[in-house]
């Protein structure tokens, strides 16, 4: 098989452009890194455009990587994939995949809404936790991260290719189109309403709002919700990571709904 030397290739300059969001959503492309979210993206039927592979990972995944076209599985020397990697200690496998639709399901009665959760590490551990908890859909809001950022993608350790994933262009209108459908919505702040989560009802219909990391849930989303929950702590910390609180929040719920 040929391998690309040049770091000039017009297929590896593309993919290497992949790390820049706008030109991302211009060619509804993104990429990953590593063999398992390769296999994991391969198992959700995810469509491949080009991954690019090492010589010693082409030898080391040979029979992982065989079902791919030989016009998609392209191997490339050790310096042109350092100018493709996002990672510190890459396995050698490089993903370029085209945007996927979220298969949805057909009744959802667990849901989380993200409004401005910025950091893509933590909207990536929010999508791992919500897959193991069992969130229904998650709608994540349009001034948050992206979901194909790198970051994100990593975070989640394939999560991506099996949460239903919405993205939501007005977070106060999902609110009101989900309590039309009888859900009860959550934020997560301390105010006067404010209830310890373990004192909360979670059966039925519940949705979570989680907010920003810095400014947390705005005023206009929290006046949209039925109320608001908070995690009891000790004295000292003003709050937990965004990841964290979301995490606490939906295993609190999924234990009082089993």
């Amino acid at each position: 098989m040929e391998i690309i030397t040049s770091k000039n290739n017009a297929s590896v300059m593309a993919a290497a452009k992949l790390a820049d969001k706008k030109y991302r959503e211009r060619e509804r492309k993104f990429a990953f890194e590593g063999i398992k979210l390769f296999e994991e993206a391969q198992k959700a039927g995810i469509r491949f455009s080009r991954v690019f592979v090492t010589e010693e990972a082409y030898t080391k995944y040979a029979e992982k990587l065989s079902s791919l076209d030989k016009n998609i599985l392209t191997v490339v020397s050790d310096a042109v994939y350092e100018k493709l990697s996002f990672e510190n200690a890459p396995q050698g496998v490089f993903s370029v995949a085209e945007y996927f639709s979220p298969k949805t399901k057909k009744e959802s009665s667990f849901v989380l809404l993200l409004d401005g959760v910025a950091d893509p590490g933590n909207f990536g551990a929010i999508l791992r936790s919500a897959e193991a908890f069992g969130i229904d859909t998650v709608y994540a809001g349009k001034n948050g991260a992206d979901l194909y950022n790198p970051k994100t993608i990593r975070a989640c350790m394939g999560s991506i290719f099996r949460v239903d994933v919405r993205r939501s262009e007005d977070i106060i209108c999902d609110i009101k189109d989900l309590q039309k459908n009888d859900f009860h919505v959550f934020a997560t702040a301390l105010d006067k309403r404010s209830k310890d989560i373990r004192d909360v009802d979670f059966s039925g219909k519940i949705a979570f709002v989680i907010g920003n990391e810095g400014h947390g849930v705005s005023t206009e989303v929290l006046d949209a919700c039925d109320g608001t929950v908070i995690i009891p702590m000790r004295e000292g910390p003003e709050s937990l990571n965004a990841a964290v609180a979301a995490s606490v929040v939906m295993w609190e719920a999924a234990r009082k709904r089993l």
